[in-house]
């Protein structure tokens, strides 16, 4: 980088005076102007640094963490045609939701009781009354809103989101609040090196798996804190609290700290 250094101030010639070595003295006039030239050289000096300071920290800033080729593996997979034994494990979650929609928003409590069988899920208002009531059995799906009012339609994709203007996905989440895929439809699955999935598309959503809670002897890895998004609604679940079956058969439950 080069600099020039410009003075308005002309360097009258009877100022400079020999000196026995032959070097020209300089006046108090020309100090004047030496000083002025060195302070402004180092005033520009100071800029720059200040400048190439300034994009470091930028680009530090701008810089995400690095993902290294290898720690997450992709795998398809397939539909088949039986029945996953997951889907018969029953289960009880209790957590907190936030949708929001297009048009519809919701942030509160949920509460959900799931069997082979059928499905009970409760949502609650930020101060604990009910919102809606979800029941999903072998003869279909039944709403129940605070007005109150019945609603039944043969899924409960389309009752959700006809009645609360947000479609809440019951067929998949099944599966995906475990940590797993949906069985019948095909699905792409992002594993990490410990083969715990971080997230999986399926049906049109994508769902990642920001936290889970610390593996228990006995019990499998389940998921804390997950985020289910689809270009017109995005929603996060938070479990505080899981409650099931261990592989001993014995009932158990996951609490936050």
């Amino acid at each position: 980088m080069q600099y020039e250094i410009h003075s308005e101030r002309p360097c009258p010639a009877e100022s400079l005076k020999i000196t026995e070595g032959g070097l020209p003295a300089r006046s108090p006039e020309m100090n004047d102007i030496v000083f002025s030239c060195i302070s402004s050289l180092n005033a520009r000096r100071m800029t720059c640094r200040s400048w190439v300071l300034g994009i470091l920290l930028v680009l530090v800033g701008c810089a995400g963490p690095e993902v290294h080729q290898g720690e997450v593996t992709t795998v398809v997979i397939q539909p088949v045609q039986e029945q996953a034994d997951i889907a018969n494990e029953p289960f009880v979650l209790t957590g907190r939701l936030a949708v929001n929609a297009r048009q519809h928003r919701f942030s509160g409590g949920i509460r959900w009781q799931h069997t082979g069988q059928s499905d009970e899920i409760y949502l609650f208002s930020p101060l604990g009354q009910i919102v809606a009531e979800i029941f999903r059995d072998q003869t279909g799906v039944r709403l129940v809103t605070s007005e109150p009012a019945i609603y039944q339609a043969q899924n409960a994709e389309y009752l959700t989101s006809q009645v609360l203007g947000w479609e809440l996905p019951l067929a998949g989440m099944r599966f995906w609040v475990r940590g797993t895929h949906f069985p019948d439809t095909v699905a792409e699955k992002d594993l990490d090196k410990n083969r715990r999935t971080v997230a999986i598309r399926q049906d049109g959503w994508q769902v990642v798996y920001q936290n889970y809670y610390p593996a228990q002897e006995g019990m499998s890895v389940l998921p804390r804190l997950l985020e289910f998004s689809r270009p017109d609604v995005k929603m996060r679940l938070l479990v505080d609290q899981w409650q099931g079956e261990t592989k001993s058969g014995d009932a158990t439950g996951k609490e936050l700290p």
